[in-house]
């Protein structure tokens, strides 16, 4: 197994400076899903700068740098999601979105600098380099629409990927150890929304009206009996309702309501039990209230990420040979999804997490307004990245 020589790590932490510069201004400017142009014109700029070919505008806003080095080797692909959230934040620091209502609350915007440094880092060595490395800048993660409009792109197939690799930025894990499961690591994400009709009127005579509300109340305390007990019990399957909406006033009983959630799971069998027993479920009890119920999913939604075993195997020995064996620290599988499933889908490799939780001991959840991560996890990142890279290129 070949590590990262000492150049190398000299290489990494002259660049941490200009690493967490260029993390700060993607935090800065932060844009939405399939609305990433800035962060799109500096990706490309930066790796047009660094001498890799480069394609713009795949999937909408993706972007696409090739790396040909001068040695035969393989062809390697790493990716990083480059898209903002719809929050308005609540950290205070010189570098706070500036962006009203919009926020890199899920470390994003590391992952898009780690990339380009790699990228950048890689083609000053393009001499010595194997292969062809192929850096795949996907939009629209957390809406689940980035990966597949880059893969109907033809973004693995010009060139021909042979592997594809990447990692997640995390505040569940410290700075310094990094998580790397085989198989399953993330959960699948299907999003629906019930709508159901009933007949309004007042609410002082609900025997004249059908009544969406109460039918609404029930079909979501029910719906949770569907993972208890028609889901084997050594299964994990999560299922939340986040809004529901219905009414305007204290005394109108509405003609409808509409609830919204998600159900995630880690095995595609349950998956597709569940999401045919929410729709006969919801539909059933709503007639037992006099209601209809139509419930539907939003799109496709994204399935598991599963890493492949080999891969996996590989990059936990590049990351106990960079890191020591003390820096892995796997936990369990997250609920949490990502649409780099569907790369993993189309080409074997590995999806891991690296640690970037603060030292004062407050969590910071991602996907909140306070987040804020540890930037000592970047070149943390970088590090594995590049090893993992070097190695997978010349195998």
């Amino acid at each position: 197994m070949k590590t990262t020589t000492p150049d190398w790590k000299q290489e990494i932490d002259r660049r941490h400076g200009s690493l967490v510069a260029l993390r700060r201004d993607f935090h800065r400017h932060p844009e939405l899903s399939f609305e990433e142009r800035r962060t799109a014109e500096i990706i490309a700029e930066r790796l047009h700068a660094a001498k890799l070919q480069v394609r713009t505008g795949l999937g909408r806003t993706g972007v696409v740098g090739v790396l040909r080095g001068e040695r035969p080797g393989r062809t390697v692909a790493w990716r990083a999601d480059i898209d903002a959230l719809p929050l308005t934040e609540t950290f205070d620091a010189p570098f706070t979105s500036s962006a009203p209502g919009v926020m890199h609350a899920c470390g994003h915007d590391g992952h898009t600098a780690i990339a380009i440094t790699l990228a950048e880092i890689l083609s000053a060595r393009r001499a010595a380099l194997a292969g062809t490395a192929v850096f795949l800048f996907q939009p629209a993660e957390e809406v689940f629409g980035g990966a597949q409009s880059m893969i109907a792109a033809g973004a693995l197939d010009d060139p021909r990927v042979d592997e594809v690799y990447g990692l997640h930025l995390t505040t569940q894990t410290p700075v310094g150890q990094v998580g790397i499961v085989p198989g399953p690591s993330m959960a699948s994400a299907d999003f629906f929304d019930v709508e159901i009709a009933g007949r309004g009127g007042h609410g002082a005579y609900p025997h004249l009206s059908v009544d969406p509300i109460t039918a609404a109340a029930n079909i979501l305390l029910g719906m949770q009996n569907l993972v208890s007990r028609e889901v084997a019990a050594y299964e994990t399957a999560v299922l939340t309702v986040g809004q529901i909406v219905g009414g305007t006033k204290h005394n109108i009983i509405p003609a409808s309501a509409v609830m919204r959630g998600s159900l995630r799971t880690f095995n595609d069998g349950v998956r597709a039990q569940l999401k045919q027993r929410l729709a006969d479920y919801a539909a059933g009890i709503a007639r037992a209230y006099r209601t209809e119920a139509r419930l539907t999913f939003q799109g496709d939604g994204c399935p598991a990420v599963v890493n492949h075993a080999a891969e996996t195997a590989f990059v936990r020995e590049v990351a106990t040979a960079e890191l020591g064996a003390g820096a892995l620290n796997d936990g369990p599988p997250v609920m949490a999804s990502d649409d780099m499933s569907l790369f993993l889908h189309e080409r074997p490799g590995c999806y891991f997490r690296v640690g970037i939780a603060p030292t004062d001991g407050r969590p910071r959840p991602h996907h909140a307004p306070e987040f804020e991560m540890n930037e000592d996890g970047l070149p943390v990142g970088l590090r594995l990245g590049l090893s993992v890279m070097l190695n997978a290129l010349g195998r």
